[in-house]
């Protein structure tokens, strides 16, 4: 029996603080912040009285230590996130309390024992409840506070037009101060001694260099003077660069500037500059309102990215894709990932080596004869391997289709030519149901897989207005209405057919799989920067080579150990860009049309496991880089005169793709 319940008594932080330091700090390590103090203090006195300083007590502060250190909630003890761990052992309390007490010893073998398997009983997850597919209106809103430095949970996006207001002027400066507080970590920003930005390639990983970002407002009055800067690279009115950051915005000279090689550079890029302040020149000079000058940038480099284990271990391991929500009993209602539940789903992944996801080429014109030729040998080949897999020990599935748009050659628009003709709409239902027929012949596809449709820009609704044009199209794009594949939805069993937006994620297990269709490249490749020093540097180089025409034969073509063609180049420079800047969209909003409100469908930050672009106007390619690997899976036909179908395979167990191609 349990002894005489105390009566609560008020108690002072102060009265608390030496047995919270105690516990909590110098035997667990944890800091204990001033207002989860009161808030112990308030528990304590609530729940053991006059007994506040007792062992019940004690014994209680480190049940709080132990279950923060599970749940890797950090070192700062803060207040929320203490109530939130004095209710869940207090749920567990209660829980224990209904339970029936044993009569007998508990530290009997037999109770060890039924203990043990009870404990083995709950490692056992199953991997379907966390194989789920994260369109943009189920994706949690996670927003990054500036002063908390820590992601916290807003409500997910609407219509109301204050919450569009407050997220369009917000947009820039999230983007802003996340990068800032990423820098913040990086060991080369943490000490503020002065070394030159040409270096950061070659000496990255090097303790001795470290760098100090001015803000823009404290160049003012220091003419001559050389600084590192970092924010929004922009124009202004008179058509000229500027750089912006939460302080100030300052005009630039891009004249003798020599970029990083390996990105790209472009407006709308959060980018770190080095140079000379002058006080003089600069179109903006008669304007009290901003800083006169001009910076003259000698050298110019993306922020450095982040890995992506040390991201999610600096926010807490945070469910960014809500794949929690239907299993709340695995973590309770931390909204955090806890160390068990990680160990369980790396383990099961591990295990399943036989499954895969297929990606399909982009641009899968359902009513191109030639491509529905080719979907037809390719669900050929995929039944018969699944047919031959039921009779034999080794198993192969996939698990999901991922198919990809434009489903249709001509954008959907209202009506075509007058109004006796059939509509573009029934045109593209039709396209559909022809799928869904062709589909019909193989019934161990359409019951063992998943089938992901992905809209492109021809798709409806946005081709109604953007008539198929990139640069028209908004993000994130809606799922393709279900108006069009009411026969297909018919056919899947359900929850086998899947609407995907555009960009969308995947959650396998511990992995998260970020798929996006855009045409990228090109869009980099247009509005880069040129370097005039850059520039000069190539055409020397390109004269150099003129001039020495007596090279050998074996100097051309015998040493190429250090050649890498120009498609490998543009595709590292497009996974580095994009990584760097944490975003899909890294541009101004001239650029692409963005629903503010979904930029946190846009950021990639922390790095996504795997990338899966759809560029269809470039080529394939695989690069990894820190840790994130990204493919472009490419057209669905590269060459519109052959008859090769192109398609990859994901394999989750290793992270490791296969580039197919089917002939017919």
């Amino acid at each position: 029996m349990s002894g005489p319940a105390s009566l609560p008594v008020k108690l002072v932080p102060s009265n608390i603080r030496p047995i919270a330091y105690r516990i909590l700090s110098k035997k667990h390590g944890l800091n204990i912040q001033t207002d989860a103090l009161s808030v112990l203090t308030d528990v304590i006195g609530l729940r053991f009285g006059a007994e506040w300083r007792g062992p019940k007590a004690q014994l209680f502060i480190e049940e709080i230590a132990k279950s923060w250190k599970l749940q890797d909630r950090g070192l700062f003890v803060d207040g929320p996130g203490l109530e939130q761990v004095v209710k869940e052992l207090s749920k567990e309390k209660s829980v224990e309390r209904d339970e029936p007490q044993k009569a007998s010893r508990s530290d009997t073998l037999m109770d060890i024992d039924s203990e043990a398997a009870k404990s083995k009983d709950e490692v056992v997850i199953n991997w379907t409840d966390y194989f789920n597919f994260v369109t943009p209106d189920t994706q949690p809103n996670f927003e990054f506070d500036r002063v908390r430095k820590q992601f916290v949970p807003r409500p997910v996006a609407g219509s109301k037009l204050k919450s569009s207001l407050k997220a369009a002027t917000d947009y820039f400066n999230s983007r802003y101060f996340l990068l800032v507080d990423r820098l913040s970590r990086h060991e080369n920003f943490q000490k503020q001694s002065f070394s030159s930005l040409a270096a950061i390639n070659t000496t990255l990983n090097k303790d001795d260099v470290k760098y100090d970002i001015t803000l823009i407002k404290n160049v003012l009055g220091r003419d001559g003077g050389r600084f590192i800067l970092f924010g929004l690279l922009s124009k202004n009115i008179n058509g000229n660069y500027i750089l912006e950051d939460s302080t100030d915005h300052i005009e630039l000279d891009f004249t003798h500037t020599l970029p990083t090689e390996g990105s790209f550079y472009m407006p709308g890029m959060f980018l770190i500059v080095e140079g000379i302040y002058s006080a003089s020149g600069g179109s903006m000079s008669n304007d009290a309102s901003v800083i006169s000058g001009r910076f003259h940038v000698s050298n110019v480099s993306h922020p450095p990215p982040e890995r992506r284990d040390v991201a999610l271990k600096t926010y807490g391991y945070l469910d960014f894709m809500g794949i929690l929500g239907g299993n709340s009993k695995s973590i309770g209602t931390t909204g955090k990932i806890d160390k068990p539940l990680r160990k369980k789903l790396s383990a099961v992944e591990k295990a399943l080596g036989g499954h895969k996801i297929i990606y399909l080429g982009a641009n899968c014109f359902l009513d191109d004869k030639k491509i529905m030729a080719g979907l037809k040998k390719f669900f050929t080949k995929i039944e018969d391997s699944l047919v031959e897999q039921q009779n034999s020990d080794e198993q192969e599935t996939p698990l999901a289709i991922v198919m990809t748009g434009s489903f249709s050659s001509q954008p959907l628009t209202a009506v075509n030519g007058s109004s006796t003709q059939v509509s573009n709409s029934e045109n593209y239902k039709s396209s559909f149901d022809d799928f869904a027929a062709l589909l019909a012949n193989y019934p161990v596809v359409i019951k063992t897989c998943k089938l992901v449709l992905i809209p492109g820009p021809n798709d409806p609704w946005q081709s109604s207005y953007s008539l198929g044009r990139g640069s028209l199209t908004n993000l994130p794009q809606k799922p393709i209405p279900k108006v069009f594949v009411t026969r297909l939805e018919r056919l899947l069993p359900k929850g086998n057919l899947i609407f995907g937006g555009n960009p969308m994620r995947v959650n396998y297990l511990s992995q998260e799989i970020v798929i996006y269709r855009d045409d990228l490249m090109n869009k980099l490749k247009r509005n880069d920067i040129v370097f005039q020093e850059k520039l000069d540097q190539l055409m020397a180089e390109a004269e150099k080579e003129n001039i020495e025409e007596g090279l050998d034969a074996k100097r051309i073509v015998g040493d190429q150990s250090g050649y890498l063609s120009t498609k490998i180049k543009q595709a590292r420079q497009l996974v580095k860009t994009i990584l760097d800047q944490g975003n899909l969209q890294p541009f101004l909003k001239d650029l692409k049309v963005i629903d503010p409100n979904y930029s946190h469908v846009l950021r990639i930050e922390p790095l996504p496991t795997t990338l899966v672009l759809f560029d269809s106007r470039f080529e394939s390619f695989e690069v990894t880089y820190n840790g994130c690997k990204v493919v472009n899976i490419g057209d669905i036909i590269n060459n519109k005169n052959s008859k090769t179908l192109n398609y990859a395979e994901y394999y989750p167990t290793n992270k490791s793709y296969a580039f197919r191609e089917q002939y017919f």
